[in-house]
């Protein structure tokens, strides 16, 4: 027939060659890429963890920064101190002192210094232990900050090799297609040589 072409048999081995020489080396760059997927997306578990528990750590950090109430648990240690427990017996002094019309005696005075002394004391350790804990909520956000980079970074990796995958696979796919035509091709050819044979021979 006119405009049909004829394949010869060497060109055909010749690409069957070929073929198999892309797909051995597809097969050889996908293996480790393989295996590296699956080492990030073991990665990524690991750090979605981290993230999921700086951020608990975080939330309680702010928390216990921001709770400056009676009730918090700075407030609560500081008035079962000794400091606190020394402004309670000054202040019964104090007390004593105007009950019995001595509120201008030395004693008094004294008391009224030793007070004002004991709450300066008192609220300098409330500001401190009040910093620490600001500095301890900055620490959390700050390894907040770097897990949740450490994620967003494993990720993009995970995502554009995923994509180098599908790129290779197809390829690959595309390789195994043309590799089964020319398979099928042959088959034919041998079954119709076998056919013609036993005609022959009848």
């Amino acid at each position: 027939m006119a405009g049909t072409q004829r394949v010869s048999p060497n060109s055909i081995n010749i690409r069957r060659a070929e073929l198999e020489t892309q797909r051995i080396a597809l097969e050889e760059r996908l293996r480790p890429l393989r295996l590296r997927l699956l080492e990030l997306t073991e990665q990524l578990g690991l750090a979605n963890n981290r993230v999921t528990e700086d951020m608990r750590r975080l939330r309680h950090a702010r928390e216990a920064a921001d709770d400056r109430g009676n009730t918090s648990a700075i407030n609560r240690n500081l008035k079962q101190s000794n400091l606190a427990l020394a402004i309670r017996e000054e202040a019964y002094k104090i007390k004593q002192h105007y009950d019995n019309n001595t509120s201008n005696s030395e004693a008094c005075s004294h008391s009224d210094t030793r007070v004002e002394k004991l709450h300066t004391r008192l609220e300098k350790r409330r500001c401190q232990a009040y910093k620490a804990l600001e500095e301890q909520a900055q620490r959390a956000e700050n390894a907040c900050s770097a897990s949740r980079a450490e994620h967003a970074l494993i990720y993009r990796q995970r995502f554009d090799l995923k994509s180098t995958l599908r790129e290779l696979e197809t390829a690959l796919s595309a390789v195994f297609d043309e590799e089964a035509r020319l398979n099928r091709g042959r088959g034919r050819k041998r079954k119709l040589r076998a056919t013609q044979r036993k005609g022959k021979k009848r």
